[in-house]
Protein backbone atom coordinates (compact mmCIF):
# COMPACT_ATOMS: atom_id res chain seq x y z
CA UNK A 1 0.00 0.00 0.00
CA UNK A 2 1.72 3.36 -1.13
CA UNK A 3 2.47 5.52 2.31
CA UNK A 4 4.31 8.73 2.35
CA UNK A 5 5.64 9.10 5.81
CA UNK A 6 4.00 12.90 5.79
CA UNK A 7 4.30 15.59 8.50
CA UNK A 8 4.12 12.79 11.41
CA UNK A 9 1.34 10.74 9.51
CA UNK A 10 0.79 7.95 6.71
CA UNK A 11 -0.57 9.66 3.98
CA UNK A 12 -2.06 7.06 1.34
CA UNK A 13 -1.62 8.12 -2.75
CA UNK A 14 -1.47 6.59 -5.75
CA UNK A 15 0.45 7.24 -8.92
CA UNK A 16 -0.03 6.06 -12.34
CA UNK A 17 0.70 7.19 -15.95
CA UNK A 18 3.70 9.57 -16.51
CA UNK A 19 3.96 12.91 -18.11
CA UNK A 20 2.96 16.25 -16.57
CA UNK A 21 1.68 15.59 -13.19
CA UNK A 22 -1.79 16.13 -12.57
CA UNK A 23 -2.87 15.86 -8.83
CA UNK A 24 -6.68 15.39 -7.83
CA UNK A 25 -7.64 16.40 -4.54
CA UNK A 26 -10.85 14.89 -2.68
CA UNK A 27 -13.16 16.24 -0.44
CA UNK A 28 -14.81 16.05 2.93
CA UNK A 29 -14.60 12.20 3.53
CA UNK A 30 -13.28 11.72 0.15
CA UNK A 31 -10.41 9.15 -1.09
CA UNK A 32 -8.54 8.34 -4.04
CA UNK A 33 -11.63 6.42 -5.30
CA UNK A 34 -13.43 9.09 -6.53
CA UNK A 35 -10.95 10.12 -9.09
CA UNK A 36 -11.07 7.05 -10.39
CA UNK A 37 -12.67 7.69 -13.88
CA UNK A 38 -10.33 10.82 -14.12
CA UNK A 39 -7.01 8.98 -13.22
CA UNK A 40 -8.00 5.98 -15.73
CA UNK A 41 -8.91 8.40 -18.35
CA UNK A 42 -5.65 10.91 -17.99
CA UNK A 43 -3.22 8.43 -17.24
CA UNK A 44 -2.39 7.70 -20.72
CA UNK A 45 -1.23 11.78 -21.17
CA UNK A 46 -0.17 12.47 -17.44
CA UNK A 47 1.07 11.17 -14.25
CA UNK A 48 -1.88 10.88 -12.13
CA UNK A 49 -1.71 11.62 -8.51
CA UNK A 50 -4.37 11.16 -5.87
CA UNK A 51 -4.51 11.06 -1.83
CA UNK A 52 -6.45 10.28 0.66
CA UNK A 53 -6.78 13.77 3.08
CA UNK A 54 -5.16 13.01 6.74
CA UNK A 55 -8.23 11.83 8.39
CA UNK A 56 -10.41 9.87 5.45
CA UNK A 57 -9.02 6.72 3.92
CA UNK A 58 -6.39 4.64 3.82
CA UNK A 59 -4.33 8.16 5.26
CA UNK A 60 -4.06 8.24 9.18
CA UNK A 61 -6.74 9.76 11.22
CA UNK A 62 -5.09 11.69 13.67
CA UNK A 63 -7.00 13.79 16.77
CA UNK A 64 -7.74 17.03 15.13
CA UNK A 65 -7.53 19.85 14.45
CA UNK A 66 -7.49 19.70 11.20
CA UNK A 67 -6.41 22.98 8.96
CA UNK A 68 -6.38 24.31 5.40
CA UNK A 69 -2.73 24.99 6.17
CA UNK A 70 -2.25 21.59 7.33
CA UNK A 71 -3.50 19.89 4.40
CA UNK A 72 -1.80 22.38 1.54
CA UNK A 73 1.22 21.25 3.95
CA UNK A 74 0.63 18.05 3.33
CA UNK A 75 0.52 18.19 -0.37
CA UNK A 76 3.60 20.19 -0.33
CA UNK A 77 5.24 17.56 1.50
CA UNK A 78 3.83 14.72 -0.66
CA UNK A 79 5.00 16.32 -3.42
CA UNK A 80 8.69 16.68 -2.25
CA UNK A 81 8.54 12.68 -1.17
CA UNK A 82 7.64 11.63 -4.97
CA UNK A 83 10.35 14.51 -5.98
CA UNK A 84 8.34 16.19 -7.96
CA UNK A 85 9.66 19.78 -8.81
CA UNK A 86 8.00 20.73 -11.61
CA UNK A 87 4.63 22.71 -11.62
CA UNK A 88 1.73 20.31 -11.38
CA UNK A 89 -1.77 20.73 -12.80
CA UNK A 90 -4.13 20.81 -9.37
CA UNK A 91 -7.99 19.66 -9.28
CA UNK A 92 -9.61 20.07 -6.03
CA UNK A 93 -13.25 18.89 -5.39
CA UNK A 94 -15.37 20.33 -2.64
CA UNK A 95 -13.33 20.88 0.14
CA UNK A 96 -10.33 19.78 -1.69
CA UNK A 97 -11.16 22.83 -3.81
CA UNK A 98 -10.49 24.92 -0.63
CA UNK A 99 -7.25 22.58 -0.02
CA UNK A 100 -6.30 24.09 -4.06
CA UNK A 101 -6.79 27.87 -2.49
CA UNK A 102 -4.90 27.33 0.45
CA UNK A 103 -1.95 25.43 -1.59
CA UNK A 104 -2.04 28.03 -3.77
CA UNK A 105 -1.40 30.83 -1.82
CA UNK A 106 1.21 29.44 0.44
CA UNK A 107 3.27 27.63 -2.45
CA UNK A 108 2.16 29.50 -6.17
CA UNK A 109 5.72 28.08 -7.39
CA UNK A 110 3.84 24.53 -7.51
CA UNK A 111 1.05 25.20 -9.52
CA UNK A 112 0.87 25.57 -13.59
CA UNK A 113 -3.05 25.10 -13.59
CA UNK A 114 -5.76 25.02 -11.36
CA UNK A 115 -9.13 23.95 -11.46
CA UNK A 116 -11.81 24.53 -8.94
CA UNK A 117 -14.61 21.98 -8.65
CA UNK A 118 -17.87 21.80 -6.97
CA UNK A 119 -16.28 24.37 -4.52
CA UNK A 120 -15.95 27.63 -3.41
CA UNK A 121 -14.22 29.76 -0.88
CA UNK A 122 -13.61 29.17 2.89
CA UNK A 123 -17.13 28.59 4.42
CA UNK A 124 -16.32 31.41 7.01
CA UNK A 125 -15.39 34.19 4.29
CA UNK A 126 -18.34 36.57 4.15
CA UNK A 127 -18.39 35.92 0.15
CA UNK A 128 -19.46 32.06 0.91
CA UNK A 129 -23.29 30.92 -0.45
CA UNK A 130 -24.15 28.53 2.29
CA UNK A 131 -26.42 25.60 1.81
CA UNK A 132 -29.40 25.50 3.20
CA UNK A 133 -30.39 24.55 6.52
CA UNK A 134 -31.26 21.24 5.42
CA UNK A 135 -28.59 20.39 3.59
CA UNK A 136 -26.03 21.63 6.21
CA UNK A 137 -27.98 19.41 8.93
CA UNK A 138 -27.38 16.32 6.90
CA UNK A 139 -23.59 17.25 6.49
CA UNK A 140 -23.19 17.45 10.21
CA UNK A 141 -25.45 14.30 11.04
CA UNK A 142 -25.41 11.83 8.54
CA UNK A 143 -26.42 8.89 10.71
CA UNK A 144 -24.78 6.59 13.13
CA UNK A 145 -24.30 3.32 10.76
CA UNK A 146 -22.41 3.18 7.64
CA UNK A 147 -25.47 2.31 5.96
CA UNK A 148 -27.28 5.52 7.70
CA UNK A 149 -24.13 7.45 6.49
CA UNK A 150 -24.63 6.32 3.05
CA UNK A 151 -28.49 7.14 2.13
CA UNK A 152 -28.18 10.76 3.35
CA UNK A 153 -24.89 11.31 1.65
CA UNK A 154 -25.72 10.18 -1.53
CA UNK A 155 -29.27 12.09 -0.79
CA UNK A 156 -27.34 15.15 -0.37
CA UNK A 157 -24.27 14.89 -3.18
CA UNK A 158 -25.67 12.72 -6.12
CA UNK A 159 -28.52 14.78 -8.64
CA UNK A 160 -31.82 12.67 -7.85
CA UNK A 161 -32.10 11.74 -11.53
CA UNK A 162 -28.85 10.30 -11.42
CA UNK A 163 -29.68 8.39 -8.26
CA UNK A 164 -32.78 7.17 -9.66
CA UNK A 165 -30.96 5.96 -12.96
CA UNK A 166 -28.07 4.16 -10.51
CA UNK A 167 -29.90 3.04 -7.42
CA UNK A 168 -26.65 0.75 -6.97
CA UNK A 169 -24.29 3.99 -6.31
CA UNK A 170 -25.50 3.69 -2.59
CA UNK A 171 -23.77 0.09 -2.52
CA UNK A 172 -20.84 1.73 -3.91
CA UNK A 173 -20.60 4.47 -1.88
CA UNK A 174 -20.48 2.21 1.05
CA UNK A 175 -17.78 0.11 -0.80
CA UNK A 176 -15.78 3.46 -1.89
CA UNK A 177 -15.33 3.92 1.66
CA UNK A 178 -12.67 1.57 2.39
CA UNK A 179 -12.23 2.07 5.74
CA UNK A 180 -15.19 3.92 8.05
CA UNK A 181 -14.30 7.12 8.87
CA UNK A 182 -14.17 7.95 12.34
CA UNK A 183 -16.41 10.26 13.63
CA UNK A 184 -13.58 12.64 15.50
CA UNK A 185 -11.89 12.42 11.53
CA UNK A 186 -14.87 13.78 9.97
CA UNK A 187 -15.45 16.72 12.50
CA UNK A 188 -12.09 17.54 11.83
CA UNK A 189 -12.29 17.88 8.47
CA UNK A 190 -15.65 19.64 8.30
CA UNK A 191 -14.47 22.08 11.07
CA UNK A 192 -11.63 22.96 8.63
CA UNK A 193 -13.75 24.13 5.83
CA UNK A 194 -14.66 27.01 8.27
CA UNK A 195 -11.20 28.34 7.52
CA UNK A 196 -11.17 32.17 8.81
CA UNK A 197 -8.41 33.23 6.80
CA UNK A 198 -9.61 35.99 3.58
CA UNK A 199 -9.95 33.37 0.61
CA UNK A 200 -11.84 35.53 -1.32
CA UNK A 201 -9.23 38.26 -1.21
CA UNK A 202 -6.85 35.87 -1.98
CA UNK A 203 -8.40 35.02 -5.22
CA UNK A 204 -7.23 38.19 -6.99
CA UNK A 205 -3.42 36.77 -6.53
CA UNK A 206 -3.77 33.68 -8.64
CA UNK A 207 -1.73 34.45 -11.65
CA UNK A 208 -1.83 30.58 -13.29
CA UNK A 209 -4.95 29.87 -15.84
CA UNK A 210 -8.13 28.13 -13.51
CA UNK A 211 -11.33 26.46 -14.59
CA UNK A 212 -14.11 26.63 -11.93
CA UNK A 213 -16.28 23.82 -12.82
CA UNK A 214 -19.74 23.36 -11.19
CA UNK A 215 -22.97 21.25 -11.24
CA UNK A 216 -25.96 23.72 -11.84
CA UNK A 217 -28.07 21.29 -9.45
CA UNK A 218 -25.39 21.72 -6.56
CA UNK A 219 -27.12 21.68 -2.85
CA UNK A 220 -23.94 21.29 -1.32
CA UNK A 221 -22.17 24.20 -2.75
CA UNK A 222 -24.74 26.21 -4.48
CA UNK A 223 -23.74 27.52 -7.77
CA UNK A 224 -23.04 31.06 -7.24
CA UNK A 225 -19.89 30.31 -5.24
CA UNK A 226 -18.88 29.05 -8.84
CA UNK A 227 -19.26 32.94 -9.87
CA UNK A 228 -17.89 34.11 -6.67
CA UNK A 229 -14.46 32.74 -7.74
CA UNK A 230 -14.30 33.37 -11.48
CA UNK A 231 -15.58 36.95 -10.38
CA UNK A 232 -12.47 37.21 -7.59
CA UNK A 233 -10.38 35.50 -9.61
CA UNK A 234 -10.82 37.71 -12.46
CA UNK A 235 -9.66 37.17 -16.18
CA UNK A 236 -7.71 34.29 -15.40
CA UNK A 237 -10.70 32.28 -14.83
CA UNK A 238 -13.30 30.32 -16.84
CA UNK A 239 -16.59 28.88 -15.89
CA UNK A 240 -18.07 26.23 -16.83
CA UNK A 241 -21.83 25.12 -15.26
CA UNK A 242 -22.86 21.31 -15.77
CA UNK A 243 -25.97 21.08 -16.46
CA UNK A 244 -28.65 18.63 -14.38
CA UNK A 245 -25.29 17.99 -12.59
CA UNK A 246 -24.89 17.96 -8.69
CA UNK A 247 -21.68 18.24 -6.27
CA UNK A 248 -20.32 14.37 -7.23
CA UNK A 249 -20.23 15.13 -11.53
CA UNK A 250 -17.00 13.36 -12.10
CA UNK A 251 -18.75 10.43 -11.45
CA UNK A 252 -22.26 11.27 -12.54
CA UNK A 253 -21.35 12.55 -16.50
CA UNK A 254 -17.31 11.37 -16.33
CA UNK A 255 -17.11 12.04 -20.21
CA UNK A 256 -18.35 15.57 -20.13
CA UNK A 257 -16.12 16.05 -16.99
CA UNK A 258 -13.14 14.44 -18.63
CA UNK A 259 -13.85 16.01 -21.82
CA UNK A 260 -13.80 19.63 -20.06
CA UNK A 261 -10.96 19.45 -17.79
CA UNK A 262 -8.68 17.58 -21.08
CA UNK A 263 -9.46 20.59 -23.38
CA UNK A 264 -8.28 22.97 -20.51
CA UNK A 265 -5.11 20.81 -19.87
CA UNK A 266 -4.26 21.13 -23.43
CA UNK A 267 -4.58 24.85 -23.97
Amino acid sequence: MPLAKINGINLYYESSGSGSPVVFIPGLGGTVELWALQTGYFQNDYRCISLDNRGAGRSDKPAGPYTQALFASDLNELLNFLEIDEPIILVGASMGGVIAQAFIHDYPQRIKKLVLACSGVSAADPHITICSDEVMHALTNPGNTPEEKAETLTRVFYHPEFIRQHPEVKEAYLQRKTEAQPAHAYKAQLAACFDPRPYYQWLADIAVPVLVIHGADDNVWPVQNARTLVQGIGPNAELYVMKDAAHVFMQEKPEEFNRVLHDFFRK
